[in-house]
């Protein structure tokens, strides 16, 4: 029976497992010395399964894929990087097949991913984005040929092993294990902190975080000892067989078998989930290891690290906010309708309209940000205003005109602290087209720029790399033009959005349905939920403005007939508008209601969907 990420999981939480232990410096020791360890899998496949086959009959419960060095970069190195798909679809068939000659059904398949061993800038020449693809390469192979779980290990730095981590979220929901490597201070090869470090990757949604590597036993659990007894994360350790000694002109581990048993032990008592080796190990440290793990019940306590600041969690502890368009985004239709904040200081009204639109079932509400370069409250302080008076979620349109790279960091700091967890970043209208058209546009970056910074708060570092404790989690936003004159230049820059790290994508307005199906069917390579914008049109005078004066609006000679020749121009527009969503609904994840200041004019749109609620409620009584 194909197991499920459910299986791995509820496994885990009711004992703990244990891994397996060292390949490479196995074969090492036996004389065995490839270009690159993971090209055996094609070269000496036999050789793999029995080393795979002796760590499951010494009772190990998690077998490592030979992948550690499969990706790209790493091949590369020996004139290998065309195989990718060949050794690693060959690495995840050994493990296979060695568990199909122990006859074990309880064995679950990791693929192992390493880091790139090679730097991102500035400290390199890799971009985030080429790091990303790179992972996703490997990993999907390893996903396609059907891992179990996949293990993210051995890495130096936080930022790639978040890379990693989301590279692989982007494709696949089976279990990770995100492991970093330390040294004997406590700090990565790149000072990242080793519990911080930890609690980042479990903030990006590692199901299992730990350390492996770059230590012995005795430096891991001094290390970790007070975070595994209080944290409720599931935790994976692996140390090393202690420090190598050289002797002879080989490295050898001296670390005995019997001494990672008393530590395997330490750590079940002290609240590990998984516990396996890493360099130095060999089969008899693991067979000595599974007298002191196997049967075991997880031993943490469930004091919750919290992720979140200790003022934010004071400020809104009576907030409880509902989000259903983050838990429904890319799984259900959901519709949001956009806001501007007041001109002045009365925000009520617009509360009150928020509730009324609430009732007739928006997901969400979009804060627009200065639109149109005119003068409102502050988008972050209505939008927590909004969302701690009505407890629906809130996403927030952030721009770059207003802003410095000082002020952009800051604030966006700010409102995760004031609890916005969804943002749309947009480069935003000049200033010179609005009621002030002497300030200065600042743009220090463009909408790719910020969502970048984006990213990098919720890997829970700065622009310049600081450190900022606690990660934000924000959902990130971007915009699309379907109509933008050359739709490949605009797909292009959507891609690179995308690379950054964007969760969703939100269009301009479009009336031409032939366009709209037509980007559909583009968008659609890129994997992403898409939200489309839908802007009723009031009457016939309206649309002829949109058509003639708002530069890439486009309004269908079909629509703006209907509208001159209705007896009721805004009915007409509300069912133009009806006919449209009704292909929105078809073609993309959602729909975005624009420039809605009436909401009896979304009433009216989502009719049919209000009554198809109530039809559904009365028929369940």
């Amino acid at each position: 029976m194909a197991k499920t990420p459910q299986d791995f999981l509820a496994t885990l939480d009711r004992e703990v497992l244990l891994s397996d232990g060292a390949k490479s410096s196995v074969w090492y020791s036996q004389g065995l010395k490839p270009a690159n360890y993971a090209e055996q899998n094609i070269s000496n496949p036999e050789n793999v399964i029995k080393l795979h086959l002796d760590y499951i009959n010494a009772g190990a419960r998690i077998i490592e894929t030979n992948t550690f060095r499969a990706n790209r970069l790493q091949l590369a190195r020996f004139n290998l990087e065309s195989s990718v798909k060949e050794i690693n679809g060959a690495g995840v068939r050994l493990v296979r097949e060695a568990i199909r000659r122990s006859g074990r059904e309880d064995i679950f398949i990791a693929g192992a991913v390493g880091p790139l061993g090679a730097l991102v800038k500035p400290y390199g020449n890799l971009t985030l984005a080429e790091l990303g693809q790179i992972y996703q390469q490997q990993i999907e192979v390893l996903y396609e040929e059907g891992v179990d779980i996949l293990v993210i290990e051995t890495h130096p730095s936080l930022l790639e092993a978040l890379e990693a981590v989301r590279a692989a979220r982007t494709l696949d929901t089976r279990p990770i294990v995100a492991q970093m490597t330390f040294l004997e201070d406590g700090l990565s090869k790149f000072g990242d902190e080793m519990r911080r470090s930890l609690e980042a990757l479990a903030a990006a949604d590692a199901d299992v975080v730990g350390v492996n590597c770059g230590m012995g036993p005795s430096h891991m659990y001094n290390h970790l000892a007070d975070f595994l007894r209080k944290t409720d994360l599931r935790v994976c350790v692996q140390p090393n067989a202690g420090l190598p000694q050289s002797i002879g002109g080989r490295e050898v581990y001296l670390t005995s078998p019997d001494y990672l048993r008393e530590y395997a032990r330490i750590f079940v008592e002290t609240g590990a989930n998984i516990i396996g080796g890493c360099c130095g190990t060999t089969v008899e440290h693991i067979r000595e290891m599974a007298k002191a793990v196997t049967g075991q019940v997880p031993r943490r306590k469930r004091s919750r690290v919290q992720v979140v600041s200790q003022a934010t969690s004071n400020s809104l502890k009576d907030r409880k906010v509902k989000h259903p368009f983050t838990e429904k985004l890319g799984r259900e239709f959901v519709t949001t309708v956009e806001i501007d904040p007041p001109a002045g200081l009365n925000y009520q009204p617009l509360i009150d309209q928020a509730r009324r639109l609430l009732e007739q079932g928006i997901d969400a509400i979009q804060v627009t940000d200065n639109r149109m370069a005119r003068v409102r409250m502050s988008s972050i302080t209505f939008a927590y205003l909004l969302q701690l008076e009505t407890a629906i979620e809130v996403i927030l349109h952030f721009i770059c005109r207003d802003r410095n790279l000082l002020a952009i960091q800051s604030e966006l700091m700010g409102a995760a602290a004031l609890g916005i967890e969804s943002i749309i970043a947009m480069t935003g209208d000049p200033s010179g087209v609005g009621e002030l058209p002497e300030a200065t546009s600042v743009f220090d970056v463009n909408a790719a720029g910020l969502v970048r910074i984006l990213r990098g708060l919720n890997q829970g570092i700065t622009l310049a790399g600081r450190d900022i404790t606690i990660p934000t989690k924000f959902k990130i936003g971007a915009s699309v033009n379907p109509a933008a004159p050359n739709i490949e230049v605009e797909l292009s820059k959507l891609q690179e959005k995308i690379d950054s790290g964007v969760d969703f994508v939100q269009t301009q307005p479009v009336f031409d349905i032939d366009l709209l199906e037509r980007f559909a069917e583009k968008v659609s390579k890129c994997n992403i939920p898409v939200i489309a914008g839908l802007l009723p049109l009031k009457d016939d005078r309206h649309a002829e403005f949109l058509h003639n004066e708002v530069p890439g609006m486009k309004i269908p000679d079909w629509i703006r007939k209907r509208l001159s020749q209705a007896q009721n121009p805004a009915d007409e527009g509300i069912a133009v508008s009806r006919e449209i969503l009704d292909i929105v609904r078809r073609l993309f994840a959602g729909a975005h209601i624009i420039s809605a200041d009436d909401p009896m004019v979304v009433e009216k749109l989502l009719l049919p969907q209000i009554e198809k609620k109530v039809a559904n409620s009365t028929s369940l009584i």
